[in-house]
């Protein structure tokens, strides 16, 4: 069991968060429970006031825990997690796990291709492609910020304007007009949000974000899906599954 020693050589705040994150992860503190205030914890740790302070400021800023001003320290509710390498939607993925997603509609509309599409999707200067550019919702909050670009100059059949994709899946559309998606390559780093990304995310600006960026290709291996996305570093986490 996790303790504050002053005979361990780590720092002591640092081992008062692993103190916490071992009550949170033995699950002693639940999320939605208020852990105790930062004079109780002084008190049965025997830290001072600056220890404490650092512990929680740190764990706070991962997203372990979440403060309300006035009312106390919370355990966070966990970072939703998608599970690599299966090519999934992020409908899916939240779904899978017992989530309602939903998304408002920035833009959803036909373009022309930039320089920079046209060398992803070896197409000509005058192709147009389909934008959808979506804020996604996780039971009610913004999780997320999707712009995708879809190659539709070579799937002239395909009709995404009867689907509502405030609530349809595109990946479930995409299978229902025959498009056929084969393998992903995705990319993950991190950043911090800027002006318009944090207004759309309920966020401060500078806040941690992780950014993705995936290119996907039909079976036949031509490109047709790539897709830019940022999100709440403090609401979403990424893990992948080697062998």
């Amino acid at each position: 069991m996790a303790k504050v020693n002053r005979e361990n050589r780590l720092p002591l705040y640092v081992q008062l968060k692993e103190v916490i994150i071992e009550k949170i992860d033995n699950k002693e503190w639940l999320p939605g429970d208020a852990i105790p205030t930062e004079m109780e914890l002084q008190k049965i740790y025997k830290v001072s006031r600056i220890t404490v302070r650092q512990a929680l400021g740190e764990l706070v800023s991962s997203g372990i825990l979440t403060r309300a001003q006035g009312v106390g320290t919370f355990v966070a509710s966990p970072k939703l997690e998608p599970i690599r390498p299966d090519l999934t939607g992020f409908t899916q993925d939240m779904n899978e796990k017992g989530h309602q997603v939903s998304s408002l509609i920035l833009h959803h509309t036909a373009v022309k291709a930039s320089e920079k599409l046209q060398r992803i999707f070896h197409i000509q200067p005058t192709a147009e492609v389909m934008k959808l550019e979506r804020i996604r919702l996780v039971d009610g909050l913004p999780i997320g910020l999707h712009r995708t670009f879809l190659n539709t100059s070579i799937t002239p059949q395909v009709e995404l304007d009867k689907y509502d994709f405030t609530t349809d899946s595109l990946y479930t559309a995409l299978a229902a007009e025959g498009v056929h998606l084969g393998g992903a390559e995705e990319s993950v780093e991190a950043s911090l949000a800027d002006d318009s990304q944090a207004s759309v995310l309920h966020i401060s600006t500078g806040a941690p974000v992780l950014l993705l960026t995936r290119l996907t290709k039909l079976k036949d291996g031509t490109p047709y899906e790539y897709t830019q996305m940022v999100y709440r570093a403090d609401k979403y986490k990424y893990t992948i599954k080697l062998s």
